[in-house]
């Protein structure tokens, strides 16, 4: 079962990637999230820019086969809702080792998309430029939050447990919690 958090956190996690604002996640959301990141992060070689597209768009890929519950192209609230309470289960039963594999392997593809050095560091300003995409104020002290031994930088480590506390953790001193910011007060729960 989802807590209240939970419920919050994947409401505003559903608005952030309804890019187009129309009410479901669909193919056009990770198209226009594609260019964005592309502009915002200042990808301008078009090698790199398909490169990008290719990660957002099996990013697509992999939350539609798992979301799309009847399989229309179209992740609506309920479907993501209980998307998100079906992988809580899995995981908490320590049944499910694949969705944690998921999981990890979707921090992995984001730490490479937020690196633009290739440096395998996040420094601040790269992981700002990251929440600029996402259309969420950059804030310096979500970054602070995240970098849990304070050495100005976040690892590929850091960023897959952040993950695993905004997809799992219940605690609202959970530093993963502010991944993609901070969740607003008046969020409604999915």
């Amino acid at each position: 079962m989802l807590g209240d958090l939970q419920r919050r956190k994947a409401a505003y996690y559903f608005d952030l990637i309804d890019e187009d604002d129309n009410g479901v996640i669909e193919a056009a959301d990770f198209r226009l999230r594609a260019d964005r990141l592309a502009e915002s992060l200042d990808v301008t070689d078009e090698a790199e820019q398909d490169q990008l597209r290719r990660r957002v768009m099996e990013w697509w890929e992999h939350l539609s086969t798992l979301a799309d519950a009847n399989d229309d192209g179209q992740i609506t609230r309920e479907e993501w809702r209980m998307y998100w309470a079906r992988f809580k289960v899995a995981v908490s039963m320590g049944s499910d080792r694949q969705s944690i594999q998921n999981l990890e392997h979707a921090a992995r593809q984001t730490f490479r998309a937020i690196d633009r050095s290739g440096s395998g560091r996040i420094t601040e300003a790269e992981f700002l430029n990251w929440l600029a995409a996402w259309d969420v104020e950059a804030d310096p002290t979500v970054f602070r939050r995240l970098d849990r031994d304070d050495d100005g930088f976040l690892t590929e480590s850091d960023l897959a447990e952040a993950t695993t506390e905004f997809y799992l953790s219940n605690d609202p001193s959970a530093p993963g919690n502010v991944l993609y910011g901070e969740i607003p007060e008046d969020v409604e729960q999915i």
